[in-house]
């Protein structure tokens, strides 16, 4: 196997979370500016080492034309990924189980500025589904021998990737890695990938947080 093709494979399964180690050992807090652009490097790289390596690399990464059936599809697996994520935080809400981590987490997130927080969206929807779906996926099943084998390293490695969040919080996580693979599977498209995950991340980043802060508005000028 040649070893480009295999540190672009590692860099796929493992930039994520050392990046993101990483920085935090300098301090930095992982929804900064310069962790962020460091995952676009990393997404960057393997499309170079993909395009070096490979002949047919922008079919093996998806990267063709969405079309209408993809985007639907795109929707149903943004709907499948809202259904688990709510019943999994119906589930944590009865039982308890967010940890203070997760809630200072997600509210250290929440008081970023609107546009801070659709850059965040917008990089986690590109550069994991090109490092977690387009290159482990669709250029690891040439290194494995094998698509099926390719996508459940995918899926492992994407969900270990977000452990920061907490235990509780990989159950939603694992849901949706299996969802955006079996997307890539069957569409073999990258963008489609890309708009489920913006989608997703788009409503919990953005759209509920915005929803929750204007009926908060409403009911204290109601008040």
């Amino acid at each position: 196997m040649p070893a480009l093709l295999i540190f672009g494979l590692v860099v796929s399964l493992a930039a994520v979370p050392l990046l993101l180690a990483s920085f935090k050992r300098l301090h930095f807090q992982p929804w900064a500016l310069v962790p962020r652009i460091s995952l676009w490097a990393a997404a960057i790289v393997v499309v170079v080492i993909a395009a070096v390596r490979v002949g047919a690399w922008r079919a093996h990464l998806g990267f063709v034309w969405p079309t209408w059936g993809g985007i639907g599809w795109a929707v149903v697996a943004a709907a499948l990924m809202f259904g688990a994520l709510g019943a999994s935080m119906y589930v944590q809400q009865k039982l308890g189980s967010h940890s203070h981590k997760q809630r200072a987490q997600y509210q250290a997130l929440l008081s970023l500025p609107f546009g801070h927080r659709c850059f965040i969206v917008i990089t986690a929807a590109v550069t994991e589904e090109v490092l977690y779906r387009a290159y482990a996926v669709g250029i690891g099943q040439l290194l494995f021998g094998s698509l099926w084998v390719a996508s459940a390293v995918s899926v492992v490695a994407f969900t270990l990737a977000h452990f920061k969040w907490g235990l509780a919080h990989l159950v939603p996580v694992f849901v949706s890695a299996v969802v955006f693979t079996l997307l890539f599977m069957l569409t073999h498209n990258l963008w489609v990938c890309i708009l489920a995950h913006a989608i997703v991340d788009g409503a919990g980043f953005l759209a509920v947080p915005a929803a929750m802060h204007r009926r908060a508005k409403l009911g204290h000028n109601a008040g």
